[in-house]
């Protein structure tokens, strides 16, 4: 037999059978509508922080497969919403007033200079996207809901960072938005600052449209820095911090 006529006859190897099938575009849409939907109930403060819950109770919720729900808890626990406990399942991030100053730090710093990239570009156009943002906050159906509120107040500023052209600065902004928007909804339950919020983005927009770049970033921070002693003085009213199962500093 010759080296051609042995080749010919040698088995083909045999196909792997240990590689996991790449999920499948189904699969993936699941996920991150699973995602979306534990994200949005843990910002919202329907899931509690310091809430355990099972994979079982997650996919008994949710109507969706425990594949999915890892997918979907990885990129919680990577986000720190979540974290995972030996023998308890999975503990929604608890919050405490440390947590809650630091949020809002953080927030004043990133915050006014994602806006001063955002405003010193500024085209028409953009602006005209801001103000849009601006108006569906004030929608009779968006101010009867504060989870519809604070999320039209946060998609209004990621209007407004979205055109700073980066990416990346958007996505730190987004990030932050969701740990505050986190603790404001528990603010909420002893306090309403939806006519304060309402007129930070009032002042923003007309920063932006009286092109005040260099003033932007002062006013950025100072109403990050006054929502902050607006909410921990909502959150340290009366019993207030038990009910919403907030814990002291630590």
């Amino acid at each position: 037999m010759t080296p051609r006529d042995f080749t010919a006859a040698s088995p083909k190897p045999a196909l792997s059978t240990g590689t996991a099938a790449a999920p499948s575009t189904a699969d993936l849409l699941r996920s991150e509508q699973a995602y979306e939907q534990v994200k949005s109930d843990i910002v919202a403060c329907v899931l509690r922080p310091g809430e355990t819950l099972t994979e079982k109770q997650i996919g008994d919720r949710y109507l969706i497969r425990k594949a999915t729900i890892r997918a979907a808890l990885t990129r919680l626990m990577q986000e720190g919403l979540v974290r995972s406990e030996p023998r308890r399942g999975y503990v929604i991030t608890p919050l405490t007033l440390r947590d809650v100053t630091e949020i809002f730090d953080v927030r004043s710093l990133i915050e006014p200079e994602v806006f001063r990239v955002a405003a010193s570009g500024l085209t028409e156009r953009g602006l005209e996207e801001v103000r849009q943002a601006a108006r569906k906050v004030l929608k009779p159906e968006t101010l009867r809901s504060h989870v519809a509120f604070l999320a039209a107040d946060r998609a209004f500023r990621l209007a407004l960072a979205e055109l700073s052209g980066n990416s990346r600065l958007a996505q730190l902004l987004g990030q932050i938005l969701d740990q505050s928007e986190r603790v404001l909804h528990l603010g909420f339950r002893s306090r309403d600052f939806t006519q304060l919020i309402i007129g930070q983005q009032k002042d923003l927009v007309h920063a932006c449209e009286v092109s005040e770049v260099s003033g932007i970033v002062k006013l950025a921070r100072s109403q990050c820095l006054n929502l902050k002693k607006q909410v921990l003085e909502a959150l340290l009213a009366g019993a207030k911090l038990r009910e919403a199962n907030l814990q002291d500093f630590a």
